[in-house]
């Protein structure tokens, strides 16, 4: 562990960590099952597993328990339980698409958007789970296969941020929402979240594409300042405005847009 790490993880700062996720991962719970949002559940399912990952990063702290297995989970879910987060945007922007804003405003149909950054976020899952596998017995194998899909799945997610702007500009171009209806506190809150996880998503690839014994790889205080505390703040929105009641309120979808209705009139 050690070896491949560059330190040995901090104990307290695990601790803080796995009791801050799984806390979050509960009050997602709660909220789905009371909303009875089923389609939410890839967001509480992810915030548990990334607590469990630090939990396991406890034991990780006694060097009789620095074996391959509790390494190759805690590494798995850490890295990977974090696409849960990413999938649960892809489905809430389709969602506000679909539901309250109109297909119109979105250049993908809404119908596409979240299966298809939820697959492409999959496949980057599968590559990073596949290279965490690897690490630790061919060791320059398993970083290519992580590299490769960690800068695949920031380009995804900023491929879909860029879309999420669009959307807002066409929107708010079009003139028939005023900014006041309930939906836009999680379009912002979206925003917000997809800020926070882009600063992860460029650590992340600083970090595979850096060298062992560099200190972004050997100094524990990066990964808690610009993965785990991002992430944090990227979901913990959540609690406070969840997405279900907001996405049932003030829609526009169907509204008509004033050039159409000038063209039929005349």
């Amino acid at each position: 562990v050690v070896r491949v790490l560059g330190y040995t993880p901090s104990k307290p700062a695990a601790i803080v960590a796995a009791v801050i996720y799984i806390t979050c991962g509960l009050c997602f719970f709660y909220h789905t099952f009371r909303r009875k949002n089923y389609w939410a559940l890839c967001l509480p399912i992810g915030s548990c597993a990334m607590g469990i990952g630090f939990i396991i990063r406890i034991m990780l702290n006694n060097p009789d328990h620095q074996k391959r297995g509790p390494f190759v989970a805690e590494e798995i879910l850490t890295a990977c339980s974090p696409a849960t987060f990413l999938a649960f945007n892809y489905i809430v922007h389709g969602r506000l698409l679909g539901n309250c804003m109109g297909k119109r405003h979105s250049y993908i149909p809404p119908t596409y958007v979240s299966w298809f950054f939820v697959c492409s976020d999959l496949l980057t899952f599968v590559a990073a789970g596949t290279a965490m596998f690897t690490k630790t017995s061919t060791l320059e194998t398993g970083k290519t296969v992580f590299q490769v899909g960690v800068i695949l799945q920031s380009a995804s997610y900023y491929v879909f941020f860029i879309l999420y702007f669009l959307s807002w500009r066409s929107c708010r171009k079009e003139g028939i929402a005023t900014g006041r209806e309930a939906w836009w506190k999680i379009y912002k809150l979206l925003g917000v979240s997809s800020f926070f996880i882009t600063v992860r998503t460029i650590f992340r690839i600083a970090e595979s594409c850096s060298d062992p014994g560099t200190p972004i790889r050997t100094r524990e205080v990066y990964l808690y300042v610009f993965d785990t505390l991002p992430l944090f703040l990227a979901i913990v929105g959540y609690i406070f405005w969840w997405p279900g009641p907001y996405l049932e309120r003030d829609s526009i979808a169907d509204a008509v847009p004033m050039e159409k209705v000038s063209t039929s009139s005349v």
